[in-house]
């Protein structure tokens, strides 16, 4: 519900606060006191357009602000919406503001975080609905129809079950609908990723062997001239008549002669030693190099044609080397995910043919239980729209398939209200030929019949009263103050039979200070609503017999109120504090 509303510079107000309490409130005053520019602030708050005009002379802004406290369906609803949008969703209690410039663009807030009039809208929307004889409320909204007939019908786990079933048709639909879209595709790529792995274990690289036949077609290209060295190296270290071998063999023998006396000639002799070693290791690893350059004709282009197969398959695949294999295990499970496609289609569409043969029984079962239910809703609501003085109105809500046999999120069904208020009128749909009194009193009828499914938190009926009065304002009352019991309903009026009724009272009227024309808003204690009554009742001047008839009015209100309230107790009422000003 709306427990606080903050309003500044917005045309007469220039700095007005209300604190309000659960149940029903009225606010009354004279004809273009200011009534209207609340309802106008409250439409800001549903993201209602901004006018700069509406900004009160001489400031530069319009602001409001509103704190709206929450519980059950409303506030799970509302978290919802507020993560669809990026805001914080601790649905405790929910502050808006809305910010309304003389020039340049405005401000929307929610929970503090500043977002758009588009996020504001959809929360204002699931906060409050303005009944008024100028702005649109839920009822001209022809999508709200159907959950107003299956709310009446208590269809709601129906429809619940039936949604769960759609949105799981409607998920396999759109699973096998893309994995039909990508079957050439992947037939196109099953054949070109068999190609690869046949070219791939063609080739067969083996592991390290990369670097193995580059090396060896590196030594391969210059084996004439490596081979000439080989052989002057075997010649020179030990075949020659003068090898080294021999020679530093001569010279350890004489060196070796000449050790037990001389430590130097030991010491030479350990070199000359490790060279004659060396010398012999130089030769017999020149000698197999030798033997590694005797190659047999062809084998260089062999050599070279390998290197170019595995060079290619590098660059084709993008990896290295040592990682051939590895793309090719890759290759290999990618198949068989792209074989087993085909069976997976198979089965999503059985899935999905037997998801959409189930919803389909569940919309019909739907159908039949909202055909019988608009018949009984368009009877309670004749019978209500009598009460409030539309005797001759008749509604009717019309069932039409959706096109072509379609099932959409809430079945198969579409729902329109029809409505005639004359006689010899034909129906046409509510939102066309009522007027924003006809509106009002048609959606208090629906609050007046319903008793679940209805999430909105507060209501704001003005000019619901229009043209009525005596016992048919009385009526209103009556159903004003039973919506109330459900939701908080705030109403502005002109019928003191009707402001009777409520547990809050605030007079709207217009005070001249300091050369300009301000909005006063005021809660009346029990003295003051008597004699605020009396004025609706008698008119300016105040007789003993307008405010004994007002004092009644509460009376018989309270009595009504008495016997009424034990069926269904108010939840979360409080009294609202200070006097707004």
């Amino acid at each position: 519900m709306l427990s606080f509303l903050r309003i500044r510079g917005l045309a007469l107000l220039d700095d007005v606060t209300l604190e309000l309490g659960a149940g029903m409130t009225v606010l009354t005053g004279e004809t273009g006191a200011g009534k209207s520019i609340l309802v106008d602030a409250l439409m800001l708050l549903r993201g209602g357009k901004a006018r700069a005009e509406l900004v009160r002379a001489g400031a530069d802004a319009a602001r409001i602000d509103a704190q709206f406290e929450l519980s059950g369906s409303v506030a799970t609803q509302l978290a919802e919406v507020l993560r669809t949008h990026g805001l914080p969703d601790d649905t405790g209690a929910i502050v808006a503001q809305r910010t309304v410039p003389a020039s340049g663009r405005g401000r929307c807030l929610v929970q503090s975080e500043l977002t758009t009039q588009a996020a504001l809208g959809a929360v204002g929307g699931e906060l409050l609905d303005i009944c008024s004889q100028h702005e649109h409320h839920s009822l001209t909204q022809v999508s709200q129809h159907l959950a107003l007939l299956d709310a009446f019908a208590g269809l709601e786990d129906q429809v619940g079950a039936y949604a769960a079933s759609h949105r799981r048709w409607r998920e396999l639909e759109q699973r096998s609908q893309e994995l039909a879209q990508r079957t050439a595709q992947t037939l196109q790529r099953a054949d070109y990723l068999r190609f690869q792995l046949e070219e791939l274990e063609r080739i067969a690289p083996q592991p390290g062997e990369h670097e193995r036949v580059r090396e060896r077609l590196s030594l391969l290209r210059d084996a004439q001239g490596w081979a000439r060295f080989a052989e002057d190296a075997v010649q020179t270290l030990y075949d020659g008549e003068e090898a080294v071998i021999g020679r530093v063999g001569a010279l350890l023998d004489r060196a070796r002669r000449g050790a037990p006396h001389s430590p130097r000639l030991a010491a030479i002799a350990e070199q000359l030693d490790s060279a004659r070693i060396a010398c012999d290791e130089a030769a017999q690893l020149t000698t197999r190099f030798a033997r590694e350059l005797d190659y047999e004709p062809g084998e260089l282009e062999r050599v070279e044609e390998r290197v170019a197969e595995l060079d290619a398959l590098c660059r084709k695949h993008g990896v290295g080397a040592e990682e051939l294999e590895q793309r090719a295990l890759g290759i290999r499970q990618e198949l068989e995910a792209l074989d087993g496609a085909e069976d997976h289609l198979t089965q999503l569409r059985a899935e999905a043919t037997a998801l959409h043969a189930a919803c389909v029984t569940q919309a019909a079962a739907l159908t039949r239980r909202r055909t019988e239910a608009a018949e009984r809703l368009a009877r309670v609501l004749e019978a209500e729209l009598e009460a409030l003085h539309l005797p001759r109105a008749r509604l009717v809500a019309q069932l039409s398939p959706l096109p072509e046999g379609g099932l959409g999120p809430r079945g198969a069904d579409r729902v329109e209200l029809l409505f005639s208020a004359n006689p010899g009128e034909p129906l046409a749909p509510l939102t066309r030929v009522a007027s924003g009194g006809e509106l009002s009193r048609v959606l208090l009828a629906v609050k007046s019949v319903m008793t679940t499914g209805d999430r909105v938190a507060t209501y704001v009926f003005d000019e619901v009263d229009a043209g009525v009065g005596g016992a048919v304002a009385e009526a209103i009352g009556q159903r004003l103050w039973r919506a109330s019991r459900a939701h908080q309903v705030l109403c502005i009026t002109h019928l003191p039979q009707i402001a009777a009724f409520a547990e809050g009272h605030f007079r709207v009227s217009k005070r001249t200070a300091a050369g300009r024309t301000i909005t006063l808003v005021e809660r009346l204690d029990e003295d003051a609503r008597v004699e605020e009554l009396a004025r609706m009742l008698g008119g300016a001047k105040l007789t003993a017999t307008a405010r004994e008839h007002a004092r009644q009015l509460l009376q018989d209100a309270r009595a009504v109120r008495a016997v009424a309230e034990p069926a269904r107790p108010r939840q979360g009422a409080r009294q609202a504090r200070a006097p707004a000003r």
